[in-house]
């Protein structure tokens, strides 16, 4: 209607073209935004147990070590390497990196899988010597198959990218929980201790 009224009143043609150009675009966004379908948890959990399946089958070793590189952190597992989840996940916090100790970088990965992505209802981290135990509750991802599960991986990508060196992950089903140990040297364990232990839960 408004621009068939450009058409018709010439010297308004400007404005009213610009208005229906805008309510176009709107209406456009609209209706993108109020169609568009979410994947359910089920589906998602799927897709993701047929392809862990079939990497695993490349190498069934359970050793996970997320390495730091020129092109972002790459999943090693055995003597193979792997594109991981988590660093497609975590592409846009860059911010990751700015935490100083392991508590902080466990505080603000936590609020990231629980608050920004909700791969999880609920996380809490402890550190003890030289391991980080982050502990999950309400994975919206399934357990059943544990190879750079999503919420596994966000972990190990985050704290090699944050510490800048490569970092062991191993997760395991402990009752309706998730639990995911990350493997720190002497020197990050260190660093954590004069940072503090205490990771506040998120949920």
């Amino acid at each position: 209607m408004l621009l068939g009224g450009g058409l018709a009143v010439p010297a308004f043609e400007t404005l009213l073209f610009v208005w229906g150009g805008t309510a176009l675009f709107v209406a456009f966004l609209l209706r993108f935004v109020m169609t568009g379908s979410t994947v359910s948890s089920s589906v998602t959990t799927d897709i993701y147990t047929a392809m862990a399946a079939n990497a695993r089958r490349l190498s069934p070793a359970a050793d996970h070590e997320y390495v730091p590189g020129s092109d972002g952190i790459t999943l090693v597992a055995g003597d193979r390497e792997f594109d991981a989840t988590g660093e497609r996940l975590l592409r846009t916090h860059d911010g990751l990196t700015a935490p100083e100790t392991v508590s902080d970088q466990l505080s603000v990965l936590i609020d990231v899988l629980v608050n920004d992505l909700e791969l999880a209802a609920r996380a809490t981290a402890t550190i003890d010597g030289e391991r980080a135990t982050v502990t999950v509750t309400g994975s919206r991802v399934g357990t059943a198959e544990l190879f750079d599960h999503p919420v596994a991986s966000v972990i190990g990508v985050g704290l090699a990218r944050g510490l800048e060196t490569p970092v062991a992950v191993e997760a395991t089903r402990e009752d309706e929980a998730l639990v995911v140990v990350a493997k720190l040297s002497e020197g990050q364990a260190e660093s954590s201790r004069q940072g503090g232990e205490g990771v506040k839960a998120s949920e």
